[in-house]
């Protein structure tokens, strides 16, 4: 359906996703290309061109009992995956991001990022998609329309 919204009418969403470990996911971001930004200690935002995610700092997080996720649509998926991982992600096999064993887990205990990315793949709705798990757990999923 297109939008009968003018240009300037337009609104953006932001998705406020939690996170811990400031000076972790601050490092993480920025090595991944987005401009990190803070209201104050307890709350921040990250930017990636049109892309803009709000964060909230939650003290006692467990990354793997609830995280957040947002859909990130109309991304060049190819270009941006080629970008971080030359940044140094951790590439993992597509359909395990969160089946990964026991290796997120040590690596948290370890304070070590658990930040990860998988390849890109073409889905049956027509999108090739993208996703990429931040160092909370948080998913960011990018998709492009293929047809």
């Amino acid at each position: 359906m297109k939008s009968t919204l003018k240009r300037d009418e337009r609104r953006t969403c932001c998705p406020n996703s939690g996170g811990s470990r400031r000076a972790c996911h601050a490092s993480f971001f920025e090595r991944t290309g987005f401009e990190v930004d803070s209201y104050d200690d307890g709350y921040g935002f990250v930017r990636r061109h049109a892309i803009e995610i709000h964060y909230t700092l939650v003290s006692d997080l467990d990354p793997f009992k609830k995280t957040g996720a947002v859909y990130i649509a109309g991304a060049d998926v190819d270009r941006s995956h080629q970008q971080f991982v030359d940044r140094g992600l951790w590439l993992v096999p597509r359909h395990t991001p969160h089946g990964m064993g026991m290796e997120p887990r040590r690596r948290w205990a370890a304070g070590e990022s658990i930040a990860r990315i998988t390849e890109v793949e073409d889905k049956p709705w027509e999108f090739r998609e993208l996703e990429l798990l931040d160092p909370n757990n948080n998913l960011l999923r990018f998709g492009q329309r293929v047809s």
